[in-house]
């Protein structure tokens, strides 16, 4: 690896210290650096070349992403369409994809030598058909959330698997996650846990109003079709990896699959998912 894009969340506490000391480590190492065309104002880096976000995914070998879980979430679908691998240095609070903390920063030389492993986690991909006709579709990491867009109204959700009939309840939506987004948004709903090799996808009521409401892990060749609509005529969003959200109408059909995406997150401590679990819960 000798080309590095480093993704900044120019937001976070402490980037502006850290930035410096990853760019000066990587240089030592005779890495060309790229950052994005938003982080100029943030101060200029010695030695840096300045894109945009598409371009510089195309010429990296890697990226470094300074932020948390969100700031994954956000390069994730750019990255993948590129094949390229994800370093995440946690800025954040929980930060169950990145593999560093602020204090960890010299174990990047293993970058340089080799010793890393590339963790490949599934992604699901969901499109919206209305009257037959794709109106809407995109690719995730952690999840897909069907949800309402008003508070105290009831959203109507009917899942079906490979167009069998699989359930049906009233509550404020639907999470459906790869094994990844099990760990997210699914798991403070009360969802299952599932390890990434096992390259699941885990359908999560949000608060049902029926207690034989239960979540389902399918296999991924699945392909999950939702229809949603809310009482009283209030709007339905879909979102991807909690991007913004597309309203969806009561005919609309939700299809999600697997992806044929696959993000890559690069390894360097050898930490087995359960250990991450631990430290991170």
């Amino acid at each position: 690896m000798k080309n590095f894009f480093i993704y900044p969340n120019t937001r976070k506490e402490g980037v502006r210290e850290v930035l410096p000391e990853i760019c000066a480590l990587l240089r030592a190492h005779g890495a060309r650096l790229t950052l994005p065309m938003q982080s100029r104002g943030f101060g200029v880096q010695e030695g840096a070349d300045y894109m945009e976000t598409d371009e510089a995914v195309r010429v990296a070998d890697a990226a470094v992403v300074l932020g948390g879980d969100g700031t994954m979430l956000r390069i994730a679908r750019a990255a993948a369409q590129q094949e390229l691998p994800l370093l995440g240095i946690n800025l954040g609070h929980v930060g169950f994809m990145t593999e560093l903390e602020r204090d960890e920063l010299g174990q990047m030389e293993k970058l340089f030598t080799g010793e890393y492993v590339l963790d490949s986690r599934m992604m699901l991909h969901v499109k919206i058909l209305r009257a037959g006709r794709v109106v809407y579709e995109n690719d995730a990491l952690n999840d897909i959330v069907v949800a309402k867009g008003t508070a105290f109204r009831v959203v109507c959700v009917n899942i079906e698997a490979d167009g069998e009939p699989v359930t049906a309840f009233n509550g404020d939506g639907v999470i459906v996650s790869t094994p990844t987004g099990t760990t997210a948004y699914a798991l403070s709903a009360g969802g299952p846990i599932i390890e990434p090799s096992a390259e699941n996808m885990a359908v999560t009521p949000i608060c049902a109003h029926a207690l034989q409401a239960k979540s389902f892990v399918f296999g991924p060749g699945r392909h999950i079709t939702l229809a949603a609509s809310c009482e009283g005529g209030s709007e339905v969003f879909v979102s991807s990896d909690g991007g913004q959200g597309f309203a969806i109408r009561p005919d609309d059909r939700v299809e999600i699959t697997r992806s044929g995406l696959v993000s890559r997150l690069i390894r360097l401590k050898g930490n087995s998912f359960y250990t991450i679990l631990h430290q991170k819960l």
